[in-house]
């Protein structure tokens, strides 16, 4: 067993000069264990672990500038790191064996990380640091680098610090945020994200995907736009762009109800609808099914499909799609016959041509002791609209009105109503950031409050 303990300070520095091809070895049944500031200097060679390689709080740092498959982590067994550095004057480290690291992975200088196939999980606590353009994890032929934490109403979250930055007033519980570099159906940038909360339904979050120029595979910034796969990327949805910073390299989109995997794409990309908006509403009777198109090419119709358990799912209508067109489209399905309890919702568009793209899942509830008379969302509002969703009681029309936080009636306005669930649509876009109140005339009317960020 080889053991470095250092007091306060201990470096070792290995050159390949004096090593065996393999680098630094630890063979099988060895342990080789760092105590204490130990930093372990890697310089022009690599690191093979067949052994147990305990890293204690010290830093492995490669550095020197030999040839990038000169630099590696390679091994039969998984190496744990506390510390780990590239410090390379050029050229860059590659992996040849999953790798875990439990406090920092540091880029000093030198090229990139190249994955090579494997993968790196930071667990709770480990962090990305100091990755540029020039300096950053890589991996066009596979492998992915995973944070897991848990993000209970997350304002402004980056696990890990790989780049996917998450805002929602929900609790997603316990969340893998996984990131790769392999192009998405040979059309998106160098990177995606999968996210995988463990509560993942009515997030109403807000993303920011971070990239590098180096990563954007040909595509001008100002066309980026985010798509979203349900599947694991066998089909995209086209979500659009609500921001995107061009000097940061941030794209950012609220909105967004699910967690799935993402990536950058042109918005002008060969997908037929460009979807804005997705909502599963539960009545006591029935299911409303609202969603919203900013575009629309060759598009044919929207098949709805339920499933009972979020995976078998069977087609239980259609509605006519509009062709090609550029404005703004609002379509609404009714399920007259619903499922008690849970069940999960999605959209199957399908071409004229026979191509088929599929929304987000979507999951309700039909716990009737807990159905509202009135509800309202998305809220916190975050875009230019929010709307209402209650049931009528009969054919008719309906004055609503909209009130400030100091009782200041700002807007008063008239619905045609017919029996029924309803969803009522109102702009909020010129209103300030504020508190809200949206009332229903009578005296058997509702009032509830929202708030405009």
């Amino acid at each position: 067993m080889l053991t470095y303990k250092s007091f306060p300070l201990f470096i070792l520095i290995l050159y390949s000069g004096s090593i065996t091809g393999q680098g630094l070895l630890n063979t099988n049944g060895a342990q080789f264990v760092v105590n204490g500031n130990v930093k372990l200097v890697l310089k022009n060679t690599g690191f093979t672990n067949d052994g147990t390689f305990i890293p204690g709080t010290g830093e492995v740092i490669f550095s020197g500038s030999v040839a990038t498959s000169a630099s590696f982590i390679n091994g039969t067994s998984t190496t744990g790191f506390y510390n780990l550095t590239l410090n390379k004057s050029a050229n860059g480290l590659q992996l040849g064996r999953n790798i875990t690291l439990s406090n920092r992975l540091l880029f000093t200088s030198g090229d990139s990380l190249f994955l090579n196939g494997y993968n790196i999980d930071l667990g709770s606590t480990g962090i990305l640091n100091g990755e540029t353009g020039n300096k950053r994890i890589t991996g066009r032929t596979g492998g992915y680098i995973q944070s897991t934490q848990t993000l209970n109403a997350p304002s402004s979250v980056n696990p890990g610090n790989l780049g996917f930055r998450i805002t929602s007033p929900a609790d997603l519980g316990s969340t893998f945020i996984r990131r790769g570099h392999q192009q998405q159906s040979g059309a998106s940038i160098f990177r995606y994200f999968t996210v995988t909360p463990t509560n993942n339904s009515g997030l109403n979050a807000t993303v920011d995907f971070f990239y590098f120029d180096n990563e954007l595979a040909g595509i001008a910034e100002p066309n980026l736009a985010l798509f979203s796969s349900a599947n694991g990327g066998v089909q995209w949805l086209n979500m659009g762009e609500d921001a995107i910073d061009q000097g940061a390299d941030i794209l950012s989109l609220g909105g967004i109800d699910i967690l799935n995997r993402f990536t950058l794409a042109n918005i002008s990309a060969p997908l037929s609808v460009r979807l804005i908006r997705f909502y599963v509403i539960p009545s006591a009777n029935d299911v409303m099914l609202h969603w919203v198109t900013s575009s629309e090419t060759n598009n044919q119709y929207f098949a709805v499909e339920r499933a009972p358990d979020g995976l078998h799912f069977m087609e239980i209508g259609q509605v006519p799609g509009n062709g090609t067109i550029s404005q703004e489209q609002q379509y609404q399905f009714i399920d007259q016959l619903p499922l008690s309890g849970k069940s999960w919702y999605r959209l199957r568009q399908v071409d004229i041509d026979g191509k088929i793209n599929y929304t987000p899942v979507l999951m309700i509830s039909r716990d009737f002791k807990s159905l509202q008379q009135a509800s309202i969302f998305p809220n916190p509002v975050i875009g230019t609209s929010v709307y209402l969703n209650f049931n009528a009681p009969q054919t008719g029309s309906q004055i609503f009105m909209l009130y400030n936080q100091g009782g200041v009636l700002l807007k008063q306005f008239s619905v045609n109503l017919v029996a029924g669930s309803q969803l009522v649509e109102i702009q909020t876009g010129p209103l300030p950031a504020g508190i809200y109140f949206i009332r229903q005339q009578g005296d058997a009317g509702f009032g509830l409050k929202f708030l405009k960020q």
